[in-house]
């Protein structure tokens, strides 16, 4: 396909590229965490009406590190960030290891190069990696869980430049680590670091050089740089423990800052914009929406929570799932596994069920991730869905309720920093016609083609 008629799909399906002023990324890539747009929506065609009878086939399965990080898949090649412990009996200056990035072939999940460093972890639910590689114009940039940042080529893993964001800025490791998923806007990387005047900063891609930074946080929380779009222009949200916050992704000046703790700094679902609204969600707090200022001042409330609850919930408590609006909804998962839906407008809950989560009933922080399927031959209501338990599910959400199509197991729950229940917390990526889904011990590449 042409980059004019992939540019002409992405317009037709409302869809626009993320970064400004870059050529649009093919629809069969996944460069980053969520997707080409970033909005958790597969706008490929050609897929499956439903799962074949034993599952989707398994076209390889290949042994891999432990983390929560997911993978990108760009030009036929899988990016994939882990690591690996090493025994010991000394933990006082943290667990030894490394953490890995490693390109995989997407046809057959061979390695291609791989790029290693060393990561002593400190931080709580020390598995390994949170945030997804971003690949962009050839080049990847890995974050690891203690801050180191890494920007290599894809072609053969060969160091650009690489930056220790701890040392470099003075800032402390957040208790579950370093999460926000870099993001590209125009030549710069934006990221969250955290600390006095640099919760957020800006770096030149291709240099790694700071361009500028900004903001002050004693918890910088765990939601990526979010970009939206004001009235044409560009505004980069950062949500972090203590505020939510509109910047200048060029200059990093600050548009408005609107206070809003909470507990453990557990900022993490990202803010969705439609229109001139814009939702954050919060484990403790629950959902807040805001309508935007055409002259960049503190936005108008419209609706939110009422209490501050992580059991008695009203809205929405998204913790890792980041929620799906579509058509005047909104789909998403609370703090307890409640897949729901609500209207966009006034936060009404429409249904909700356990079905694709826990199956059972309610779980501390149970979680499947929604990608909403809207490629050409799509009708915009159909979404996998991957669970906690290493299922991916293909299901119809639409504001009348939750109907399943297929489901397969294709993970092991394996997660060890989770005590009550084996759990997969793992992002998907989708490429190709293909899913692409990890736990602690493996990669699985998984056949969606019709």
């Amino acid at each position: 396909m042409t980059r004019f008629l992939r540019l002409l799909m992405l317009l037709a399906t409302g869809a626009a590229p993320l970064t400004t002023g870059a050529a649009p990324l093919a629809a069969e890539d996944w460069p980053q965490w969520m997707g080409p747009s970033r909005d958790g929506v597969w706008r490929e065609s050609g897929l499956a009406g439903e799962f074949p009878e034993g599952g989707p086939r398994i076209v390889w399965r290949v042994p891999a590190g432990p983390g929560y990080a997911g993978p990108a898949v760009v030009g036929g090649r899988v990016f994939l960030l882990e690591r690996e412990a090493r025994p010991t009996d000394d933990t006082s200056k943290g667990l030894p290891g490394v953490e890995r990035l490693r390109a995989l072939d997407a046809a057959t999940g061979a390695t291609l190069w791989k790029k290693e460093w060393e990561a002593s972890y400190l931080i709580d639910y020390a598995t390994g990696p949170r945030a997804t590689p971003t690949v962009h114009d050839g080049l990847v940039y890995a974050l690891g869980a203690e801050g180191h940042l890494i920007c290599v080529r894809a072609d053969d893993g060969s160091t650009v430049w690489e930056r220790e964001l701890k040392n470099d800025f003075q800032c402390s490791s957040p208790t579950w680590g370093f999460a926000g998923h870099p993001l590209v806007w125009n030549d710069l990387l934006l990221c969250l670091v955290g600390g006095q005047g640099t919760t957020a900063v800006a770096l030149d891609r291709r240099t790694g050089a700071e361009k500028w930074r900004a903001l002050s946080s004693s918890q910088a929380g765990y939601c990526p740089p979010t970009l939206i779009r004001n009235r044409g222009r560009d505004e980069v949200i950062i949500w972090h423990g203590e505020a939510i916050n509109s910047l200048d992704p060029a200059t990093g000046a600050v548009h408005w800052t609107m206070p809003r703790s909470t507990r453990f700094g557990v900022s993490m679902a990202m803010p969705r914009q439609v229109g001139d609204d814009l939702l954050v969600s919060a484990f403790w707090w629950g959902s807040r929406m805001m309508r935007l200022r055409e002259d960049r001042s503190e936005p108008e409330i419209l609706w939110e929570s009422e209490r501050e609850s992580d059991t008695r919930t009203e809205h929405l408590n998204a913790l890792m799932c980041t929620p799906i609006p579509h058509d005047g909804f909104l789909y998403g998962v609370c703090s307890y596994g409640q897949l729901r839906c609500l209207e966009w407008k006034t936060g009404a809950r429409k249904w909700e069920t356990f079905a694709a989560t826990t199956g059972a009933g309610e779980e501390r922080w149970g979680t499947a991730f929604l990608t909403r399927l809207a490629g050409p031959d799509e009708d915009g209501h159909r979404f996998l869905l991957f669970n906690e338990k290493g299922e991916l599910i293909l299901a119809r959400l639409t504001p009348e309720k939750y109907q399943e199509i297929s489901r397969a197991s294709i993970v092991k729950p394996d997660c060890p920093a989770v005590k009550d229940r084996p759990v997969v917390w793992t992002h998907p990526a989708y490429a190709g016609r293909r899913a692409y889904v990890k736990n602690n011990a493996e990669i699985v590449c998984v056949d969606l083609a019709r």
